[in-house]
This record gives structure tokens, sequence and C-alpha cells, in this order.
């Protein structure tokens, strides 16, 4: 009789499926768990550090430029575009006392209105807008800017013979308001009048700073817009003493403080000469002045290193040192800091005042307008001042008439640590300086009989900006 026995293989099949199931098991137990906590530091990871990207240019569909009031007996407000192919009008005013002025490529259009005002260009008006005032019988000039956020104005005056006017333009229907904070020789200055100024829509608001902060001290100014638009600009003025006539020029503006400084456009001549230093932070500063020429940048004998006290002003005479630089060829100064400062040099040459402010660097095609010399006014020399370069590059200069017709073209070689001076026919009304495999900073200076101006070179705004939005998690 047989009996049967169990079968080896199917009690193997059996324990093997029993390992398996508990193995899976076991293992779902264990790495589940931990991916769900890897997949949350990874999400945690992400949200922490998320990436960010810079905005992206777009058409420039509007545009407006602030021009500051005109100083007596030159109304005139100069326009033109840098873009090619435009023929069309822009507004020129404030409110409902604007009016339309002729906009056309490669052609100065001059409006007569002395107040202070907007330029307003829309569609393909707009890209490239550029303005412009003279000073008439006196040797200035300025460039209309768009409205700022922030502005810097360093040398300010608040005294009886060098006193400034702060202008303030709103140019939209609402009302605009800004904060000034004063920075003097000791410290922060108590001006409660200059904060929360309130500028109404379409409208103009000049502050006398010798009535509203009256002292002898060098200031600063840096002008932050609160609420709505806002254009800044400050006319200097210096009164000498006895009979002699008061001079007065525009103070250009600063964007922000630098570590390097570069000022350009000296007054010719012998006469005297203020550097004055602002430096906005909480620690001292140290600074070193540099003179620029065409062979070298250098520290001048018998300059020691200045120091800045923390939210304070310095002025430093640099008379005797400016003048010998300036007859054996100096273009501007620098002033190199161990943290950032604002910065600008005063010449107050044959009864003219003039200023030399830190400008920007310039890495694409700049355009400004030059007011027409006065008739009769012989001997104006005009030249293009150029520094600060970041590589050996070249910088072409074309020097137009009103009418758009060429005057002269130069190419220049550019290098670090030297300037370059391209001379002006004394007719030209419109300039291009367009740079190439470098940046520079520059500066137009026209000097005559009756003194000398100083006009930063600039660049016209031709694109938008739109920022980059993205969803976040919650």
């Amino acid at each position: 009789m047989s009996h049967s026995q169990p079968t080896p293989q199917r009690a193997g099949r059996r324990t093997a499926a029993r390992r398996s199931r508990v193995n899976l098991t076991t293992v779902l137990a264990v790495v589940l768990p931990a991916l769900s906590v890897a997949v949350l530091l990874l999400v945690q990871q992400d949200a922490g550090s998320a990436p960010t990207y810079p905005p992206t240019r777009t058409t420039l569909t509007s545009a407006t430029l602030i021009c500051p009031a005109g100083l007596s007996g030159a109304p005139a407000v100069d326009l033109t575009t840098a873009s090619d192919g435009v023929d069309g009008q822009v507004r020129v005013g404030l409110g409902d006392k604007a009016k339309d002025a002729d906009l056309v490529s490669g052609r100065i259009t001059s409006v007569d209105d002395g107040q202070g005002l907007a330029v307003s260009g829309t569609d393909d008006a707009a890209p490239g807008l550029v303005a412009g005032r003279g000073g008439g019988d006196e040797q200035a000039a300025t460039s209309c800017l768009p409205p700022s956020a922030d502005r810097w104005f360093t040398g300010v005056g608040a005294g009886a013979s060098h006193r400034s006017v702060l202008e303030l333009t709103n140019p939209d229907s609402g009302t605009a308001v800004a904060d000034v904070t004063v920075l003097g020789r000791d410290g922060v200055v108590d001006a409660p009048r200059l904060r929360g100024v309130s500028v109404p829509g379409g409208s103009t608001v000049r502050l006398d700073l010798s009535a509203l902060v009256p002292r002898t001290d060098e200031l600063t100014l840096e002008v932050v817009t609160a609420r709505g638009r806002i254009g800044a600009s400050l006319l200097d003025r210096y009164d000498r003493i006895g009979s002699a006539p008061a001079s007065q020029d525009w103070l250009p503006g600063q964007t922000e403080p630098s570590t390097h400084n570069v000022l350009l456009g000296l007054a010719p001549g012998s006469g005297r000469r203020t550097l004055t230093i602002a430096n906005p932070g909480d620690d001292e500063v140290r600074a070193e002045l540099r003179i620029i020429d065409t062979e070298s940048v250098f520290a001048p004998d018998g300059v020691d290193e200045i120091r800045v006290p923390p939210r304070s002003v310095v002025r430093v005479p640099v008379t005797a040192v400016v003048d010998q630089a300036v007859a054996e060829g100096a273009l501007g100064l620098s002033v190199v800091s161990t943290g950032p400062v604002t910065a600008s040099a005063r010449s107050m040459v044959r009864g003219d005042l003039s200023a030399a402010t830190a400008g920007a660097p310039l890495a694409t095609a700049s355009t400004v307008l030059l007011p027409e010399l006065p008739r009769g006014r012989r001997a104006t020399t005009r030249q293009v001042v150029l520094a600060d370069a970041t590589t050996a590059g070249t910088v072409t200069v074309t020097a137009l008439a009103a009418d758009g017709s060429t005057l002269k073209e130069t190419t220049a070689e550019v290098v670090p640590d030297r300037g370059a001076v391209v001379r002006l026919p004394a007719a030209t009304r419109m300039l291009r300086v367009v740079p190439a495999r470098t940046s520079v900073t520059g500066s137009v200076v026209t000097s005559s009989s009756v003194g000398t101006s100083v006009l930063p070179l600039t660049v016209p705004v031709r694109n938008g900006l739109v920022p980059h939005v993205r969803p976040g998690l919650s």
C-alpha cells in the first residue's frame, strides 16, 4: 500500500510567497515614509531658495521727461529723439497748459515755456525722447530727465552768499509726496518742513533752502519720492561780494552713493575750487582725491586722506591743487572711498559758477542737446571729456547742427586709467556718443568769455521693464 508524500516544490513556493509578501510589506513600510520626507525637504528647500529672474525688456509706449524752470531770458526747451524714423508730436507743459510740439528724428524743435514742465511722448514718440535747456546769456545747461524715486544733490548752499533752490515737479494729475533728507557738517539736519512735501498734480514746488534751513556749511540732499512721480532738479546760485552780479547754474544730481565717483568737467583758468563729499552711511569713510588727465589717473601731492564722519558732509578746499592740475591739462577728479559717498566739485572762475558731479557709466549710445550760443559770443570752445573706461575700446562722437546735419564725427580710443578729449565745433547743438567694447563716463564742457557749463552725458530711455511674476507656495 502506497502512501502519498507532500510535494517539496509546493511547500517551497508557499514559503517563498510568504517571504516575498513579508519583504515587500517591509520595504513599503520603510521606503514610502522616507520618500515622503525627502520630497517634503526638497519642496521646503526650493521654497526657501526660489530663483529670481531679471525683468523683461519691452517696447516703450510712454515716456516723460521733467525740465526745470528756465533762467531769466531763456525760456526755450529743446526737443528731439534718438530713435530713427519718428515724425510725430509730444506734449510740453503741465496740466491744462500743456501744448503739442513736433518731434522729428534728427531735428531739434524749440518751445518757449519758462516754467518747470514735463515733456510727454507716447507710442513712437516715447523711445529715445531727449530734451534740454540752456542758460541764455549765462553759460549754463541742463538735460531734462525722467522722474526718479531717489536722487542726491551734493554741495548745496543755504546761506546768504551761496544758496540753492530745490524744484519738485509732478507730471501726473494726483498729488505726489517727497521726503527730503538734509546732511550737514555735523550730521542730519533737522528740517521738518522738508519732510512730506506735497506737490499737487500738474504743478511745480520750489523750495528755497536759505529760507527753510538757513546754514553756512555745505549740505547734501537726498530726495525720495514717497508717493506718485516727481522730477527733482536744483538751481545753485552764488552771490559775489560787492556789486558784481550773481552767478547761477543747475547742479546735476547723482543716482546713488558710490565708492568710485568720477567728476568730469573743470572750468579752465584760476579761481576758487571746492570739493564736497557726503557720507550717508553709519560708519566713518576714508576718501582719496585723484586727478584725471589724458596720460594717467594719479594722487596729487599735498592732499591728505579725507575722513568723512557718518551721516555728514565734508568740504575740502582744493583751489591750489586743482588750479595747477587744470593748467597742466586735467580733465576731472576721481574720489575713491572705503564706503559709498556722493561728491561734487564746484568751480568759481572769473565770477562764473560751474559744477562737476559724479556721472553714470555709459555702455550704450548717449544723446544730449547743447544750447545755442548767443550771437556775438566768440572764442567759445566745446569738448567732450571721457574717462573711467572699463576696458580698451573706442568712442564715436558725432556733432550735429539743429537741422540734423553732421558737423564732425570723431572716433577716439579709450583705455582704463586715462582720460580722453574730443573737441567739438562751437555750433554743435546735438551730440551722439557711442562707446564700443567698453563703458565710459563723460561730460560736455562749454567755455567762453562769460563762463563754463558742464553737461553730463546721459542715455535716453528706449525700453520699458516688465517684472517677472510667478505663483508662490502658500
